[in-house]
């Protein structure tokens, strides 16, 4: 309906918010009771003496001429929905405020101290900075701590890879570079608000380690499964094997020749020469078991040095009884004993050594001592700013 200052409006909204019915009527001007046929009310609301109909303030309005007079404004004024809604309004605005509130007051332990209880969801990171204690702060640790448990977990992947050759642990330490150095990106990022100088120039050496780090590391993986890692056994093959190989060759091709003008009257140098046949095909077969054996197993009885002289006195002797087409060849395996001699020693040398394994090697040497420079740095960094 139509809002207005009328009083059935007003007497509308009583009824709906549970107020009394108005009771008081305005007096009729004189004379216009009998004039209008209005008789007196009693004292009933709504009833009026000797039985007369209830007039509501429709029938007021149509029966009685209203006057034009400044206090009848000031009435209506008053009387209005608009300014009269706010009043009737806050009542209801008020009483499920209040009782919400009783509610919390009855539900929340009270505390003896006056302070609200600390929630326990807040996050540390929300109460420290609630308290007074910076955020980025606490970021930075937490990135700390990324950076090394992806350093651990890089050298842990990479030692085992080494022990290994197993191609799970080389993707473990693939990952864990990756993440090693978008560690390092996040603490550089939080660099930018940071006032202690030297912390800041040991970021920048932090930032060369973990370079030359990476790099090492990538030098020490590349050379996992490859003849490289054992330089040891990289001689041999490349040098030894082959030269053990020619020798045998050539002593076929000499052994031949000589039985060729040899009689059964004279066996000459043929005897001497057999012996040192047998004596180079037990060489080969021991070396190849030492190279393939573990580091410091110790060189085979056939490959000591007195032997290898040995070696080059008998074909010595031989030369100068062999025919003289054959002495060009025993030539070369005089040369050929003693460049495997000199091979070998460096092989022993490494096997002595700790570089027989020269990726365990790298790794030792090269790799750890950057890995702690890196770690002692962050140890300084995990005290306060």
């Amino acid at each position: 309906m139509p809002f207005s200052a009328k009083s059935d409006a007003e007497n509308y909204w009583r009824t709906r918010y549970g107020r009394p019915l108005a009771t008081k009527v305005r007096a009729l001007p004189d004379g216009m009771p009998e004039a209008y046929g209005v008789l007196p009310r009693d004292e009933t609301p709504g009833i009026y003496a000797g039985g007369g109909a209830p007039l509501s303030g429709t029938s007021l309005r149509d029966a009685v001429p209203l006057e034009k007079s400044a206090r009848r404004k000031n009435r209506l004024t008053k009387n209005s929905f608009p300014s009269a809604r706010p009043r009737r309004l806050r009542y209801w605005f008020v009483i499920p405020f209040g009782g919400l509130t009783a509610v919390a007051f009855i539900t929340l332990p009270p505390s003896k101290s006056g302070v609200p209880p600390e929630r326990p969801e807040i996050s540390s990171t929300v109460q420290g900075s609630i308290a007074g204690s910076p955020a980025p702060a606490l970021q930075f640790d937490a990135a700390l701590r990324q950076f090394l448990d992806a350093h651990e977990a890089s050298l842990v992947a990479l030692r085992g890879f080494l022990l290994t050759d197993g191609e799970g642990f080389r993707t473990e330490w693939l990952d864990a570079t990756l993440r090693m150095q978008s560690a390092m990106n996040v603490l550089d990022a939080h660099s930018a608000n940071w006032t202690d100088g030297q912390r800041l120039v040991e970021l920048v050496e932090a930032k060369r380690i973990v370079a030359r780090l990476l790099a090492e590391e990538r030098a020490v993986a590349a050379i996992v499964g490859t003849p490289n890692r054992y330089p040891g056994l990289q001689i041999f093959r490349a040098d030894i094997r082959p030269a053990l190989a020619e020798a045998q060759d050539i002593a076929a091709a000499v052994m031949s020749a000589m039985l060729a003008v040899s009689s059964p009257d004279s066996v000459g140098p043929v005897g001497p020469f057999a012996a040192f046949r047998g004596e180079l095909e037990t060489l080969r077969e021991d070396l190849a078991r030492y190279v393939a054996a573990p580091a410091n197993a110790g060189p085979p009885a056939s490959a000591r040095a007195e032997k290898f002289e040995v070696h080059r006195e008998t074909l010595t002797a031989i030369r100068a009884e062999a025919p003289a087409d054959v002495r060009p060849r025993i030539d070369r395996l005089i040369a050929l004993i003693s460049f495997t001699e000199e091979k070998l020693s460096r092989i022993l040398v490494l096997e002595e050594g700790e570089r027989w394994d020269y990726a365990s090697f790298a790794f030792r040497t090269r790799v750890m001592p950057l890995a702690s420079r890196l770690e002692e740095i962050a140890a300084r960094w995990k005290a306060p700013m």
